[in-house]
C-alpha cells in the first residue's frame, strides 16, 4: 500500500496522503462508537504533513475520548461523514477512518482497542492484538517513533 486517497461521501471533502499507513487499528471506546455510528472506528495511523485536502476543510468537534485525551473528530459540514481524527498532543499524525477510503479494503488492522468496551454481540478480529483498554507501546507508539527516527535519519 503505497498511498491513499478518500474524502466525504458528498465528495465536498477529498484527501490523499503520500504515505504508507504507520498502523491501522480498531477502537471500540464508546466515544468511537458514537462517533462512526457503528459498533468501532476502524482507523489508519499516518503523517499528519503527508496529507493533503482538496476542496471543503473538514469541521472538527473536540471531545474527551474514554482514554481521557482530547480528540478532535473531523467530519463534512455537509454531509456529516466522519473523515479523520486529530490529538492536540500528537499533531505529527491524524487518524484517517477506514470508512472514508476510496478503497476501504486496503485496511487491514494490526490490533483492537478498548476492547473492554466492545459490544456482546460484536465479533472481534481473529488477527490483531487486543487490548482490554490503551494499545502496548510496542503497539502503537514505538512504530510511530521509529517511523519520525526514520524520516529524520534519511533527511539528515
Amino acid at each position: 500500500m503505497s498511498g491513499l486517497s478518500g474524502g466525504c461521501a458528498c465528495g465536498s471533502i477529498r484527501y490523499e496522503c503520500s504515505e504508507r499507513p504507520i498502523v491501522q487499528l480498531i477502537c471500540h471506546c464508546r466515544d468511537c462508537q458514537r462517533a462512526s455510528g457503528s459498533a468501532y472506528a476502524a482507523v489508519l495511523i499516518v503523517p499528519s504533513d503527508r496529507v493533503t485536502f482538496r476542496g471543503t476543510e473538514p469541521k472538527y468537534y473536540a471531545v474527551k475520548a474514554d482514554s481521557g485525551r482530547t480528540m478532535e473528530r473531523g467530519f463534512c459540514s455537509d454531509c456529516g461523514s466522519p473523515v479523520l481524527i486529530r490529538r492536540p498532543e500528537t499533531p505529527g499524525i491524524v487518524l484517517i477512518q477506514a470508512a472514508s477510503l476510496d478503497n476501504p479494503s486496503r485496511f487491514v488492522p494490526t490490533c483492537e482497542v478498548w476492547v473492554s468496551r466492545a459490544d456482546p454481540w460484536h465479533q472481534l478480529h481473529p488477527d490483531t492484538a487486543k487490548f482490554d483498554r490503551h494499545p502496548s507501546a510496542e503497539a502503537v507508539r514505538v512504530p510511530v517513533e521509529e517511523y519520525f527516527a526514520a524520516r529524520a535519519t534519511a533527511s539528515g
